[in-house]
């Protein structure tokens, strides 16, 4: 994630703080006082610095920050007043009061000015320790909270373009004091300043999938860090003192937003999680790049052409504008003791093919029985646009790709359509025959004369089975690495790099690491697989392949029976971090929040299966004649039978390879 432009504080700065009171009598406890007030606070505008104010009137700017030119809001006040709250606080009897105060507008040049004139209140500011802090725009006052809904139905952002945002902008606490008629900061050399309380994140939208797509307006950001819906809730204590920062600590999150958990584990080491549906508004008169000729349903999708590479210009394949959306930030160790707890935000999205050839769900077994050409994806429910676990500080501005990312899948590849019980063993022979195409049944196994298919290599089949779950049930070294229990739930953990450093991936060499986790005696395990390999060992490495993936075995440690595998596809977009990556993902509460049509479900049998040495050419590639699908992490080695009459009636299971990846 690049930051697009820092937003820096929009303040008050550079100003003396006045209050007159026009009159010294006392006021009654429920008596409306109101004390003339003298307060002149301005905006700073350095120079090749970007700036905002939420719920303020902006006009974006293109200018150069940094060396880069960028567009970014800036200040753009035309109205002659600015309504506010302002929250008063008396540390001595511990006693608060939230009102409501305009601020008139002046401009000085290129500064804005801002004088607050009158201030109403019930409070006698003459008798003890008081505290004062504002809010400006973004919200509105329900009782004593400041309820804050900010924009969620975005519009792209151009040169030029006017609009406003709903974030609000607060002050630290600042003391003031009575003197004479005049109420006063207790410390004038340092000014007050309003700073901006959200994060702004700047929506690009981006297809590089070899296929047409389009992608649905509506996306829903999951966070424990971020939300749009909330309230101030000003439950101020004796944490007040001059110049403290505490706007966000009376900041809480719409409870109605926040997502169903069953597990207190999960929350535990997730916190709680907030749902924010976004809406990418359809503005006809501005091109964003996207495919919109022959397209009707513009209001609802974005349509794209296919990504035909990084060598290859295309057009339509990105939009070239983002769409500018503000989220109040949400202190997630609120509601997580977790030390490794880092912020989860999560964007999910429906994206479709367009291409009118492709009909066939791969999720389907059927699929097998159908022409490759005819496949795709699916991505219609909850496809995972994007994610991050970057720090993000309020006032600034953060650029987010939303990328349609979706290569053919190994467990994809394999013909799947006998599964489980319906599996077969057959000699050598008889197997390669099947699945080259040059022993033909139909019945048993149709479509294989297309000749698309052959025996997978060992470094195209393992790397997609290979699982530690004996390692894992026993507490057991594996290789170098030792299981680690990371907590209930979710049991023991390790991490290994595939089998002999080489996954054949299109026909280069590629290295990946993986990650599981299961508790001992359970059937289930849970695993990360295909991570660019970890610690740089490969230069050429890719996450394009990332996979969640649940394993359930008939026993902890089978060596016979069904194997259910599930995946899920992740990608480049799961960037949440190491420390949470697996807390988030591998766990039913994950899961369960799945449709059935996400989840690639294949079930083989425990055992061994024939595999191709015809194809593995490569000096650094392991030939093998036949290897084990087993709940064992350990590396298995090449093997061949010898060449005798005895050896060729040994029958094994078999599962074929196609060739070419089906987009």
């Amino acid at each position: 994630m690049a930051i697009l432009a820092s937003l820096l504080c929009l303040s008050c700065s550079e100003t003396n703080v006045d209050y007159d009171s026009n009159t010294g009598t006392t006021s009654s406890t429920g008596v409306v006082k109101t004390y003339d007030v003298d307060i002149e606070a301005s905006t700073d505008n350095p120079e090749n610095q970007a700036q905002t104010r939420a719920n303020m009137p902006f006009k974006v700017s293109e200018e150069n920050i940094n060396g880069k030119t960028v567009l970014y809001p800036k200040l753009n006040i035309t109205q002659q007043t600015m309504p506010s709250v302002v929250v008063l606080y008396n540390k001595t009897h511990n006693k608060k009061e939230v009102v409501e105060a305009n601020w008139t507008v002046k401009k000085e040049g290129s500064d804005v000015k801002f004088q607050l004139n009158s201030l109403s209140t019930q409070s006698n500011l003459a008798n003890g320790e008081w505290y004062i802090m504002a809010f400006m725009g973004g919200g509105e006052k329900k009782g004593d909270d400041l309820e804050v809904n900010t924009e969620t139905t975005i519009n792209v952002i151009e040169k030029d373009k006017e609009f406003t945002t709903s974030c609000p902008f607060a002050t630290t606490w600042r003391r003031i004091v009575k003197q004479g008629s005049k109420l006063k900061l207790y410390n004038e050399s340092k000014k007050m300043v309003f700073k901006p309380q959200g994060v702004f994140l700047v929506l690009s939208l981006e297809n590089r999938v070899g296929l047409d797509t389009k992608v649905n307006r509506e996306v829903t950001l999951e966070s424990n860090a971020f939300c749009s819906s909330g309230s101030y809730k000003f439950n101020v204590g004796s944490n007040v003192s001059d110049d403290a920062d505490l706007a966000s600590s009376y900041w809480e999150p719409n409870s109605a937003k926040a997502i169903t958990r069953t597990s207190a584990e999960y929350k535990k080491y997730n916190a709680e999680h907030y749902t924010t549906n976004i809406k990418l508004n359809y503005e006809s008169a501005k091109d964003d790049g996207s495919l919109r000729q022959g397209q009707s349903d513009l209001g609802s999708y974005i349509y794209f052409n296919s990504y035909k590479g990084a060598s290859q210009a295309a057009s339509n394949t990105k939009t070239n504008r983002g769409f500018l959306l503000c989220l109040m930030p949400v202190d997630y160790k609120k509601t997580s003791n977790y030390g490794g707890i880092v912020n989860e935000t999560l964007l999910f999205g429906k994206v479709d093919v367009t291409d009118p050839n492709r009909t066939n769900y791969t999720y389907d077994k059927s699929v097998y029985t159908t022409n490759p050409n005819t496949w795709k994806p699916f991505m219609g429910n909850r496809y995972l646009l994007a994610s991050f676990s970057d720090d993000l500080k309020k006032g600034s501005s953060y650029d987010v790709t939303l990328r349609i990312v979706r290569p053919t899948l190994p467990i994809e590849r394999l013909w799947a359509f006998r599964q489980g019980n319906a599996m077969q063993q057959k000699k050598r022979t008889e197997a390669e025959g099947i699945a080259e195409g040059t022993q033909t049944d139909n019945n048993n196994y149709p479509s294989l004369n297309s000749k698309l298919y052959r025996l997978p290599k060992y470094s195209e089949f393992i790397p997609i089975f290979n699982n530690p779950k004996v390692q894992l049930n026993r507490n057991q070294q594996l290789g170098n690495g030792h299981p680690i229990y990371i907590g209930k739930e979710y049991g023991y953990a390790i991490s290994s790099n595939s089998h002999g450093d080489y996954v054949d991936i299109n026909g280069q060499q590629r290295k990946f690491s993986n990650w599981f986790c299961t508790e001992q005696g359970n059937r289930v395990m849970y695993a990360i697989m295909y991570f660019k390999a970890f610690g740089g060992i490969d230069a050429n490495g890719t996450n394009n392949y990332k996979v969640a993936v649940r394993m359930t075995f008939p026993s902890p440690e089978a060596t016979s029976g069904e194997i259910k595998v599930e995946t899920y596809y992740l990608g480049p977009n799961y960037n949440l971090s190491m420390n949470v990556a697996g807390y988030y993902m591998c766990h039913e509460e994950f899961w369960k929040r799945l449709s059935k049509d996400d989840i690639i479900v294949r079930t083989f049998q425990l055992g061994t299966y024939w595999l191709n040495t015809k194809n593995a050419t490569n000096p650094y590639e392991k030939k093998s004649e036949y290897n084990d699908l087993s709940p064992n992490g350990a590396t298995q080695n090449a093997n061949t039978y010898p060449n005798m009459p005895r050896f060729k009636r040994y029958t094994h299971y078999f599962l074929p390879w196609l060739k070419s990846p089906a987009w």
